[in-house]
């Protein structure tokens, strides 16, 4: 996307506008960083605050208007009975009612891989070009990712894929509503994967799983506590990310140099 003084100013497109929709959401720069003044990755870069919206006053008015408004779609309950079998699990993630992303999106990429795997990979949702593919990525971002686990000596062949959400929202987020019942989805999933270490891609899996935005996390090998056991985890940059800006492949490259160095066990 041309932001120069030269580029013509016509009316963005619905994909480049979902573009960078996506670009901010995978960056994780809506991040709040109250406590923090860091910047995505230099100390001298501007600082990137957000505000939180205040509470909207509520009225008589305002009362009555919901009490006349049709019961909307988050107030849904999901069954959280999952099976205990891993095929039977894919096959019951295959089906719309049981999925809380069948409220935003129609298409949904189902995870892929062997179980017991070399590592499990995370992300927050399908990329919207994978969809074509039936993959969690573009087949740009798909061939980056096979060529950043080789440099570290892992086969992509011999790895699980899986999302926190498997459709899309409009903006790229999951609404924090929605946050405890796709934890808990996961962490099941995560026990019959049974992988030896985790990779976590992006802000959205790491604020659910460890409660830790990504700037936060990718500061030190994590843990997902699961059961009795706990799993080692890392947290980098979504691939997509080091595709659109280059610049954030030296701190990708530290973050899976502290992958290999964590336990395999």
């Amino acid at each position: 996307m041309n932001f120069s003084t030269s580029a013509h100013f016509n009316s963005p497109s619905v994909e480049q506008i979902e573009s960078l929709r996506d670009w901010w959401a995978l960056a994780g720069v809506d991040l709040h960083y109250k406590s923090d003044i860091a910047s995505l990755l230099s100390e001298a870069a501007p600082v990137i605050r957000t505000t939180e919206p205040k509470p909207a006053e509520v009225t008589t008015a305002s009362v009555s208007q919901a009490k006349s408004a049709p019961v909307s779609a988050p107030l849904q309950t999901f069954n959280e009975n999952y099976p205990a079998n891993h095929d039977d699990y894919r096959g019951w993630l295959s089906k719309p009612e049981n999925l809380i992303e069948a409220q935003w999106s129609k298409n949904h990429v189902l995870p892929t891989g062997m179980i017991e795997p070399q590592t499990m990979i995370i992300v927050g949702m399908p990329e919207q070009s994978g969809f074509v593919r039936n993959s969690l990525f573009a087949e740009q971002t798909s061939a980056l990712l096979a060529n950043m686990l080789k440099a570290i000596g892992y086969d992509s062949e011999k790895t699980y894929f899986a999302a926190i959400s498997l459709g899309r929202t409009v903006d790229g987020r999951i609404d924090q509503q929605y946050h405890e019942t796709l934890k808990n989805r996961m962490l099941h999933h995560i026990g019959l994967v049974q992988p030896k270490k985790i990779l976590i891609f992006g802000d959205t899996p790491s604020r659910l799983l460890l409660g830790q935005n990504l700037l936060t996390a990718r500061k030190n090998k994590q843990f997902i506590n699961h059961l009795s056991s706990k799993i080692d985890a890392v947290v980098t940059f979504h691939p997509r990310i080091l595709i659109e800006r280059p610049e954030f492949k030296a701190e990708a490259w530290k973050d899976l140099q502290l992958f290999t160095r964590t336990s395999k066990i």
